[in-house]
């Protein structure tokens, strides 16, 4: 595996439901709660971050990030970016 895992429970929580009855702390609100990072490069997170009311997830890596409403676009995208930063 060349991600930890930093949040077991929303992790697995995020691929089998859904993630909008997950609290934040005040912190996270602010700053997203971080779900993965990559190995290779820390820079590369995905989070759990509250959007106007919604949960939704966020990719960001080095200074961009893009926002993703699902899980799976969220995860293909986070995967599509550890390949790069591996090979």
């Amino acid at each position: 595996m060349n991600y930890k895992i930093i949040n077991k429970q929303v992790f697995e929580q995020a691929q089998l439901r859904s993630v909008s009855d997950v609290p934040f702390t005040e912190e996270e609100l602010q700053n997203g709660m971080k779900l993965a990072v990559s190995k290779a490069d820390e820079t590369l997170v995905l989070y759990l971050v509250d959007v106007n009311g919604q949960k939704k997830f966020e990719v960001r890596w080095d200074d961009s990030s893009e926002i993703f409403n699902g899980w799976y676009s969220a995860w293909d995208n986070f995967a599509w970016c550890l390949n790069i930063v591996n090979n």
